[in-house]
């Protein structure tokens, strides 16, 4: 409306214990190479270590938010009567992202979600100048990407059949070869709205006994809401991504796209083992990546 001042964007991030060290290495990354950003907002699950808060507050720009999962609705959608999380895939860190798309976050614009285990190498200024939906591909080949089953051949078929069935019945067309990576989201204010917000919970509900991840609900939202994948992996490359290229090892219709984004990284994302950990040198995904390594510790 006119008159009204302009809102500032933000970059979000939650960990729990486990992850707020990468935080610290994010952090690092976009206040070297983003040296104009947004504030950042740095969500904590109860487990994290006071020393580790206090030293998140000394840093400029970074507002750390300790946060009680109880407080929120998503989590009455998770747990059991125990108040136990049904699936291990279930975790206060992960699923505490769907309340971005609440109300909570109305004095933000363009909101950033970024995974702690990244490193912001390129200004991303110009990734906030749009407000439309931005979700990743994963890049990867399995024909039916978006629910995983620990289950006997006969029961997955079934229980994939019967997820799938349950998408349509809600309105939601789940084509093959298509799934994303919620390493990197933007959400602008015309999806923050209460419908889309319910929508989510609903969804989440709904699959919260298939879904492997939050990432599969959030594509579960996308695909109902006809958000499009995005193919910039610039902004969401995956650790992954420069083995495979070495290895011819990239499924074809990503191919040139990923090739081309290896040329111009602005987001590196460390979506397996991490390159602080002794099995990152020997995982497939990063075997002998040491260049990697290098260029984590420098921002750690």
């Amino acid at each position: 409306m006119l008159g009204q001042p302009l809102k500032e964007n933000a970059i979000a991030i939650v960990v729990n214990q486990d992850f707020a060290r990468y935080a610290k290495t994010l952090i690092n990354s976009i206040n070297k190479n983003w040296v104009n950003h947004p504030p950042i907002l740095l969500f904590l699950t109860p487990d994290v270590d006071r020393e580790l808060e206090d030293f998140f507050s000394l840093l400029p720009k970074v507002t750390p938010k300790r946060f009680n999962p109880q407080e929120f609705e998503y989590r009455e959608l998770l747990v059991d009567k125990n108040e136990k999380f049904e699936s291990k895939s279930f975790n206060d860190a992960g699923f505490f992202i769907v309340n971005f798309w609440s109300n909570l976050f109305s004095e933000y614009n363009n909101i950033l979600v970024l995974d702690a285990d990244m490193l912001v190498l390129k200004d991303l200024s110009a990734l906030m100048e749009d407000d439309s939906f931005l979700g990743i591909s994963a890049a990867n080949e399995r024909i039916l990407p978006v629910f995983s089953f620990n289950r006997p051949l006969l029961k997955k078929s079934f229980g994939l059949a019967n997820a799938y069935f349950k998408a349509l019945t809600m309105g939601i067309f789940l084509p093959p070869f298509a799934s994303m990576n919620s390493g990197v989201l933007r959400i602008g204010p015309k999806d923050r709205t209460p419908d889309k917000y319910r929508a989510l919970l609903k969804i989440l509900k709904e699959f919260r006994a298939s879904t492997a991840s939050d990432q599969e609900i959030i594509y579960l939202w996308m695909q109902k809401f006809n958000k499009p994948l995005s193919f910039d992996f610039r902004m969401n490359f995956q650790a992954r991504f420069f083995n495979a290229i070495e290895n011819n090892d990239i499924p074809i219709r990503f191919r040139r796209k990923i090739i081309e984004a290896s040329q111009d990284v602005h987001i590196l994302h460390f979506n397996g083992a991490k390159p602080d950990n002794p099995d990152f040198l020997h995982h497939p995904w990063t075997k002998d990546r040491h260049d990697l390594v290098a260029l984590f510790n420098s921002y750690s």
